[in-house]
């Protein structure tokens, strides 16, 4: 018997020095969670400066700075379409302390073109922030007075309905291809470089129509016939949307905020709470509503969900137009 007593000792010295090891070890991870955020962020933001994605993520910034108690420095990462940030926010340490702005493009619309080595998997979805549908619009003196109108004439002269986008694959011109394909009708793409270029020539009559964000119809005197939405919008209560014509054509510029996938549960806790408290803050709303870019939050769970079902609708659209890079 006392054999088995000496035996049994050293067998609880090394439990009881295996529990404070792994207690010892445990403890920074856990401290350096709870002391979060104890430096400060940096946001990624895959366009250049200026435009509205690079202005949406520095109202964001100014707001989550005062809800999170951490200082936040805007690093813009442009180029390949927004690629070339996601890579960098994706490669970067998951450990809070480096955070980006998804956008509809780089995050789902550039992944099903061409390879860019990820997908919405590599990140972790922190908080969706704003969305703004697209509208379909006109020339004040063009002949086109209703969706229906458009529609028609594309149906009776088949590729005869000349329209503009930014580019192949961008959401603009996926938004028109959802609306012909839905009304069984053709048209013809006339792609452009720039928001600003398929503007001059819809003006100059080059092209008949396209789909744009509204301030784009305020901006140039534009006549909007139909948002591509659920709901009408608050500032445009004469616009009927797409589903009201017929056509139940949904496409919105949406952001939100992201991470490179593996953030410590606590961490991210902790910044969905701090983005869902800065969206709710007069200022912001201020802010983005001067923009007409409303706030729209999306908790963590329910943005991921959206983004995975964004992939998978417009991953198969992009196929069935032929638009993936060879």
């Amino acid at each position: 018997m006392q054999r088995k007593h000496v035996i049994r000792q050293p067998l609880r010295l090394l439990a009881a020095v295996a529990g404070i090891a792994a207690t010892t070890l445990c403890a920074p991870a856990a401290m350096a969670q709870d002391d979060y955020p104890a430096k400060p962020l940096t946001m990624v933001v895959p366009f250049g400066p200026g435009g509205t994605s690079d202005i949406m993520a520095r109202i964001l910034e100014r707001r989550l700075t005062e809800t999170l108690g951490a200082s936040i420095v805007v690093d813009n990462k442009a180029g390949a379409g927004g690629a070339i940030g996601m890579s960098q926010l994706m490669r970067a340490r998951p450990d809070g302390y480096t955070v980006g702005l998804s956008v509809i493009g780089p995050e789902v619309l550039q992944p099903a073109i061409r390879k860019t080595g990820y997908s919405w998997k590599d990140f972790d979805h922190i908080c969706g922030t704003y969305a703004v549908p697209l509208m379909l619009m006109v020339p004040k003196d063009s002949a086109f007075k209703s969706m229906a109108d458009v529609i028609d004439y594309a149906r009776r002269n088949p590729e005869k309905l000349t329209y503009g986008s930014s580019g192949p694959g961008t959401l603009l011109h996926l938004s028109m291809e959802m609306l012909l394909g839905k009304a069984g009708a053709r048209g013809l793409h006339v792609p452009y470089k720039s928001s600003g270029e398929m503007v001059t020539g819809l003006l100059g009559k080059q092209i008949m129509l396209f789909a744009e964000t509204p301030t784009v119809s305020k901006q140039y005197g534009l006549r909007p016939l139909a948002v591509f939405a659920e709901r009408r919008l608050p500032g445009y209560p004469d616009v009927p949307t797409a589903a009201e014509a017929g056509w139940p054509v949904q496409a919105t510029i949406w952001g939100g905020l992201i991470a490179p996938k593996g953030l410590p549960a606590p961490v991210l806790g902790k910044l969905e709470g701090a983005c869902r408290q800065a969206l709710e803050s007069p200022a912001y709303r201020a802010d983005a509503e001067r923009l007409e870019t409303p706030p729209e939050y999306k908790s963590s769970k329910d943005f991921a969900a959206f983004a995975q079902r964004q992939s998978e609708i417009y991953g198969k659209l992009i196929a069935e137009l032929n638009l993936v890079d060879k």
